[in-house]
């Protein structure tokens, strides 16, 4: 009897692990100007919605002739997240992988997904964007996912506007249906991705409660979601709180100050033994090259930018100016942080300032 029932519970032990793995499936658009291959990249923080880089990819698939494609897995963290589809350029690597919207060129939808999952994407075929105009089949909250796509997409040609009234009715107006939309959506992570939408240099100070209540949501629904604290420092930093440290986090900051006095006691030593080898006319020691600057570090195209978000620009100020997509604004903005180590807006326009004030 034994013997009987262990091949029984193997089979029960094998089918949950098929259960387990999830599956995104479907059809794009696709053709010469575009890479056989789709690419699912997580999103970890919600500054990353629209950040590409070789580090956020865990999974790609072939895509075939007739624009299938077919990705599986089960390795995915045990929460829901944020992921991305997307499809990259001929001319284009992991490296310089852009997202564009509208026209011919929409090549990236974002969805929710945990192990145990399966989500169909079907492009629109009478259409040629990768994913123009798509279909979704799966969970609800995909659903509402592309729900939000079709508000927020067609919004990207904001640069397009030609009158400065009519850009201002038109962002006020996205804002305020993704306010409605998020206020409204059953789903608190789909809401998450709604708000995140907004434009917060622009209307967190207009309307600081809509924002605070929404951290309170979060915080009762998704506790544990690595969103919800990414969310609360973000808010935190538009409402400029201070942050109150922990006792070990006071004592490791005095620690790293002593340790930072201590490192600039043996620097001064050291300058003063150069200069006492200058003085008696020995060689100094070779010192390593100083790191490039910010004008070296950056292309042509990245300069123009930081030099309009030291003049204080938006965002989409920044594309109307450079006529290009609101997306590849954040994509540059993105890279130029990570060249100049600047790990907010703030930082940047300091270190623009500095680049690009004038000279005596």
């Amino acid at each position: 009897m034994l013997i009987r029932i262990i091949p029984f519970f193997c089979f029960l032990f094998s089918t949950n692990v098929l259960v387990a793995q999830y599956t995104v499936k479907g059809q794009v658009n696709i053709n010469e100007n575009w890479q056989p291959k789709i690419y699912m990249a997580a999103v970890n923080k919600l500054s990353d919605y629209y950040r590409t880089s070789p580090d956020m990819i865990i999974k790609s698939a072939d895509i075939d002739s007739t624009g299938k494609f077919e990705i599986k897995g089960d390795n995915l963290p045990n929460e829901k997240r944020f992921y991305r589809l997307y499809l990259m350029k001929t001319q284009n690597s992991d490296f310089d992988a852009c997202l564009y919207v509208g026209g011919d060129d929409l090549n990236f939808v974002h969805i929710l997904l945990e192990n145990g999952e399966e989500v169909e994407i079907n492009a629109n075929p009478n259409l040629t964007a990768p994913f123009e105009d798509f279909k979704i089949v799966g969970q609800k909250e995909n659903h509402l996912m592309r729900t939000l796509s079709r508000i927020v997409y067609p919004r990207f040609y904001f640069h397009r506007i030609e009158f400065p009234t009519e850009l201002k009715f038109s962002e006020d107006k996205l804002h305020t249906d993704l306010k409605n939309f998020a206020d409204t959506c059953s789903s608190t992570l789909v809401s998450l991705a709604a708000i995140n939408n907004t434009d917060f240099d622009e209307y967190y100070d207009q309307n600081p409660a809509f924002y605070q209540d929404f951290k309170t949501r979060l915080k009762s629904d998704l506790p544990k979601s690595i969103y919800t604290k990414n969310y609360i420092l973000k808010v935190k930093y538009y409402a400029n709180e201070e942050t109150l440290l922990p006792n070990w986090a006071k004592f490791l900051l005095g620690f790293l100050l002593l340790s930072l006095i201590g490192l600039l006691v043996k620097l001064n030593q050291f300058r003063n033994r150069i200069q006492t080898l200058e003085n008696q006319n020995i060689a100094p020691l070779k010192i390593d090259s100083p790191k490039p600057s910010i004008d070296e570090l950056l292309t042509q195209k990245e300069k123009e930018i930081l030099q309009l978000i030291s003049q204080g620009k938006s965002n989409k100020e920044i594309a109307s100016a450079l006529f290009v997509e609101l997306s590849t604004v954040k994509t540059h903005i993105n890279k130029i942080y990570s060249k100049i180590g600047a790990s907010n807006r703030k930082e940047a326009q300091n270190l623009a300032k500095r680049t690009f004030s004038p000279r005596d």
